[in-house]
């Protein structure tokens, strides 16, 4: 399908919504993120009606324009809802609220960022589509799940759909990959093996942006608040498309759920719907049958506990809320010596996995510094491995939604981080593990829900988002799991029926 036609059928008007205040549909998914979209796509191909929520703005994209903000140029597009620019390492810019891509939520010890647009953080991520090592996977995760059938069917599939491919050797090449040449010689000098990653960043696009072609966006650091040019595969290029073309799939996008609770054997949802600057137009309440909830970890968690302390789903266990992680995220950048590109490319195209001689095992991810005047400084993103520090969410004062976790909880991430850069760099550079771009859990699988997403006492409730990861993905980043499962469970939840 052609973006034009995607464009149009999203923006057509959801089934039932406007001119009512009401409807009720089959099935809802909210979120347009990795779990959603495949969840929507699925569903509509088995012939299920589907509205698919999203409390986001769908962005275009544009060759030479500047559809995003960046952190060069700040504006309210980045942020969601925000007074000051709060955003880990930029300066506190007053800003108009607005619905931005990236929510930023800051709560005791860390700062968690969830992407907040259609396509979910398929827009804002770096392009990493890595699946976690078997050895720490199995640790991990219940033992039915099998590694064996997500590496032999779900891996593939999802990479394939993604059109997931490892940097082309002549873009590797190019000024603007300088520094990930640099992170690479020196873990190859400190016998550290450093593996290409699959990414989908859309290779033709950055080669367009290196032969001036189109307005730079990838090779100039862009990613994180989106790439104006279209520079990535995400979410809006496959999924999502396809999920409409089934002719079963509407798209209600800036409507977010505030809260769910079931009566009459339905699930009934609390919708705020806006306008593109983000006022409210209308409050609505919808009803389905099925409802799969893919909002984040962040944002999943918060609504099944509410909705369970609340009394609206008091079929839910004890597990929802438990078993969060921030997925080992620790930020390193060191200072070097040699050769600087005139820009930092955003794709992060280098990992190496290191096992040993660390609090935790580690996976290094050679990332951008995208802010100007700040070379030559390497940019370390590190996962760890952390199969002990957890973080519960837990219902407070006027039924506030908060999360229960200690800074020291980032620690093991944060040593190994540092250990590693001195060894790699000979400096430690300086460091934080004080915020998460991975946030995991809230409702792990195979204790809050089964293994294919079924919520447990909630009939017709699914979740398919990275709530389901236990606490730490096992050394990847979440995307490629979190599709994968999804696409497992959808499998599973199509052929059985529900």
């Amino acid at each position: 399908m052609s973006r034009r036609r995607f464009l149009a059928l999203a923006a057509a008007a959801p089934i039932g919504l406007r001119g009512g205040g009401g409807a009720h549909v089959p099935a809802i998914v909210v979120g347009s993120g990795f779990g959603g979209s495949v969840a929507a796509l699925r569903l509509g191909q088995a012939g299920v009606d589907v509205l698919l929520l999203e409390r986001g703005k769908l962005w275009p994209h544009d060759d030479h324009a500047q559809v995003f903000g960046s952190e060069s140029s700040i504006d309210r597009r980045m942020l969601w809802f925000q007074l000051l620019a709060n955003y880990p390492g930029l300066p506190a810019v007053p800003m108009i609220p607005y619905p931005g891509v990236m929510q930023v939520d800051v709560q005791p010890g860390i700062t968690v960022l969830a992407a907040s647009c259609v396509g979910g953080g398929s827009v804002v991520y770096t392009g990493v589509t890595l699946q976690p090592p078997r050895r720490y996977f199995e640790r991990l995760y219940p033992s039915g799940l099998s590694y064996t059938e997500l590496d032999r069917v779900y891996f593939p599939r999802v990479r394939a759909m993604l059109s997931a491919q490892t940097v082309p050797e002549e873009v590797y090449n190019s000024a603007p990959f300088t520094h990930t040449r640099v992170f690479d010689a020196q873990f190859a000098a400190a016998g550290l093996p450093v593996e290409r990653t699959p990414s989908t960043f859309d290779w033709q696009v950055v080669r367009r942006e290196l032969a001036g072609q189109v307005r730079p966006s990838a090779i100039v650091g862009e990613s994180s608040f989106g790439n104006s040019n279209g520079a990535k595969h995400d979410l809006t290029r496959n999924y999502l498309p396809a999920a409409l073309a089934t002719g079963h799939v509407r798209l209600g996008a800036l409507h977010e759920v505030t809260s769910i609770r079931r009566e009459a054997g339905r699930y009934a949802l609390a919708v705020t719907r806006r306008d593109e600057d983000g006022l409210t137009v209308e409050q609505l309440e919808l009803t389905c049958d099925r409802l799969v909830l893919a909002t984040g970890s962040i944002n999943t968690t918060r609504l099944l506990v509410a909705a369970r302390d609340s009394g609206a789903l008091p079929g839910l266990n004890e597990h929802v809320g438990t078993n969060w992680g921030s997925n080992g995220d620790a930020f390193v950048f060191r200072p070097y010596t040699g050769p600087v590109g005139p820009s930092q490319a955003a794709p992060i195209v280098s990992t190496a996995m290191v096992d040993q001689g660390y609090p935790v095992p580690i996976r290094a991810e050679s990332a951008a510094v995208s802010l100007p005047g700040q070379q030559p400084v390497l940019h370390q993103l590190s996962i760890a491995v952390d199969m002990d520090n957890r973080g519960v969410w837990r219902s407070g004062l006027g039924g506030q939604v908060g999360l229960n976790w200690q800074a020291s909880q980032s620690d093991p991430a944060l040593r190994s981080a540092l250990a590693l850069s001195e060894r790699v760099g000979g400096t430690t550079g300086v460091g934080s593990a004080a915020a998460t771009a991975h946030p995991v859990g809230g409702c792990p699988i195979g204790a809050a829900t089964d293994l294919a997403g079924r919520v447990h006492g909630c009939p017709g409730l699914y979740v398919l988002d990275s709530s389901l990861i236990p606490g730490n993905v096992g050394g990847a980043n979440p995307a490629l799991t979190v599709s994968a499962l999804a696409e497992r469970a959808m499998d599973q939840i199509v052929q059985a029926g529900g």
